[in-house]
């Protein structure tokens, strides 16, 4: 065994602040300080829940976040 379960090593990746997909959630937990890998479990339970309308949120946030950091 190598020692690190996949459990470990998924903890690991969401931890991790490079982007995922478009980074959306990298980006909202550093502006507003959070946690990366809370922030990402919160986006991925929304998705879950209701993807249309999560995956339609995710992606209008990823538009709009790039110019809030400009902004500020």
């Amino acid at each position: 065994m190598s020692g690190f379960s996949s459990m470990d090593k998924l903890v690991s990746r969401l931890k991790q602040p490079n982007s995922l997909i478009c980074g959306v959630a990298a980006m909202m937990a550093d502006k507003f300080n959070w946690s990366c890998l809370w922030t990402r479990v919160a986006w991925a339970g929304l998705i879950l829940m209701n993807p249309a309308m999560g995956l339609f949120i995710y992606f209008v946030l990823a538009l709009v976040l790039p110019k809030w950091e400009r902004n500020f």
